[in-house]
């Protein structure tokens, strides 16, 4: 299995159990000693590295879509594609472009500089990790199955819902100010929502597409 994005790698890997073989890639993985004996860890773009097609079962790409600039989604796309063995599997999480996409306090700064973009003040395209035009981009469903093509989707799955994008901006403000309000009652709600799938409300997408088998 390919982790694309991977982020943190720890003991407690939450895949650890998918997959006999496991590469993790990220930019700057955070890695918590010791590795699972299964588990390689590569870093850098993974764009840029040379990995042989048709290599993996199946490929992760959690809440990473969303981040790759807009010049790079097409190759993103076809380099994920390209390392799925016939009949591999590929699961895409990202924010969802329902009801309450428009409380993700993640698109607040990308807006910001976006404005400032448009004012002659800004000279980037991209920021951080996000691409001030996409700021942290909500999908549709037809969205990612239209960027996978030729993948074919098999399960879509929605959670989250309103206590989601409320949790991280109470969290943002306990990282600045110390106090995150209603931080408890939060983490319970979103708890409860994890569980619920609210279909075009939801706040998270999670899809599986799936290639081709060999002829």
């Amino acid at each position: 299995m390919l982790d694309i994005g991977s982020g943190r790698v720890a003991p407690d890997y939450p895949y650890l159990d998918l997959a006999d073989r496991i590469t993790c890639i990220d930019w700057k993985p955070r890695i918590i000693p010791p590795t699972p004996d299964k588990i390689e860890i590569c870093s850098g773009n993974f764009l840029d590295m040379d990995i042989p097609e048709a290599s993996y079962d199946a490929a992760i790409c959690a809440d990473v879509f969303e981040h790759v600039p807009l010049e790079q989604e097409a190759a993103f796309a076809a380099a994920a594609v390209r390392v799925l063995r016939p009949g591999g599997l590929l699961i895409v999480s990202v924010p969802h472009a329902g009801r309450h996409a428009w409380l993700d306090p993640f698109q607040v700064k990308p807006a910001i500089h976006r404005v400032l973009s448009r004012l002659g003040l800004y000279s980037r395209t991209h920021n951080g990790s996000c691409d001030i035009r996409k700021g942290h981009k909500h999908y549709g469903a037809a969205e990612i199955e239209a960027a996978f093509a030729p993948l074919v989707p098999v399960a879509t799955r929605c959670w989250g819902y309103l206590c989601d994008p409320l949790l991280s901006w109470s969290e943002g403000l306990g990282h600045k100010t110390g106090i995150a309000p209603f931080r408890s009652w939060l983490t319970r709600g979103c708890a409860a929502e994890f569980g619920r799938d609210y279909g075009p409300a939801s706040f998270n997408m999670a899809m599986a597409l799936r290639k081709a088998p060999a002829a």
